[in-house]
Formats: C-alpha cells, sequence, structure tokens
C-alpha cells in the first residue's frame, strides 16, 4: 500500500505505539479526573475494506500489540473488530477456536450498524445523537 512505501515496519511500530501510550496518558488523566478507572477499548471498523492489508502493515499492527502488552499488562484490554463481510464473519468463526485463549479472550468480532454508516467520524465530535448513538452501540458490544 501506498503509506508502506513511504514508512518501514519498524517507524510504523513506533507510531502504533505513541498513539498507545498517548491513549494511556488520556485514560489516566480522565481517572484521576473523574474518580472512576477508565480503560482504553481498540475497535478497527472494517466497513468498505475491500483488500487484504499489506503484509508490513499487518507485522508493525502485530509487534505493536505485543510490545504494548508487554509494557502495560494491566491496559491490554479488549480488541474489537468490527463490521466484517459476512465471509469473513464466518471463516473467523471457524478458526478463533484455533487462536490462543489469550487472544480469544481479547478479541470480540462484532457488528456495529451506527459506525458503519458513517463515511466519516466528524459527526462524533459535532452531532449529540450521533454521538449518543454510537456511545450506546460501544456499550452494547461491549456486554
Amino acid at each position: 500500500t501506498a503509506l508502506m512505501s513511504d514508512v518501514s515496519v519498524s517507524q510504523l511500530v513506533d507510531f502504533f505505539l505513541y498513539v498507545k501510550e498517548v491513549h494511556s496518558i488520556v485514560a489516566n488523566a480522565r481517572s484521576l479526573k473523574t474518580g472512576r478507572l477508565c480503560a482504553v477499548i481498540f475497535a478497527n471498523d472494517i466497513s468498505g475494506v475491500r483488500a487484504i492489508p499489506d503484509q508490513r502493515f499487518s507485522e508493525a499492527l502485530t509487534a505493536s500489540s505485543q510490545q504494548y502488552e508487554k509494557l502495560y499488562p494491566a491496559m491490554a484490554g479488549p480488541t474489537m473488530i468490527l463490521n466484517l463481510p459476512f465471509v469473513l464473519q464466518a471463516f473467523i468463526g471457524l478458526i478463533k477456536p484455533l487462536f490462543p485463549k489469550s487472544v480469544q479472550e481479547r478479541l470480540a468480532f462484532e457488528s456495529a450498524p451506527v459506525l458503519a454508516g458513517f463515511d466519516v467520524l466528524t459527526p462524533l465530535s459535532t452531532d449529540d445523537n450521533a454521538r449518543k448513538s454510537f456511545l450506546a452501540e460501544v456499550k452494547n458490544l461491549l456486554r
């Protein structure tokens, strides 16, 4: 892909770890401010994806996740893979039992129609109703 021709796997790993560090700092600050423990949930919306990701991108994602787990074991929360096409959803259902238990417990493959309905995520910050619908959907997915 275009991204992977511009950056190395190592650079992308560093970027993913940086983003996760920022998430950790924000979650900690919100926890201190509210007096409630805040957590980070990682969600990957697959809506509209038509091709398998570049192998180098997958390597960077896997490497950063492994490093993040070592650096922040308490913060390694759930990862949701959202809006997979039906065929992939069925395939994942067949192979998920082959994943290690620790991976199975953290991965959730779900449908998120509210999120799939957005072309861009801007309405989540500008439209109260869109934000409320989205947050209700996320809360439902976490049950």
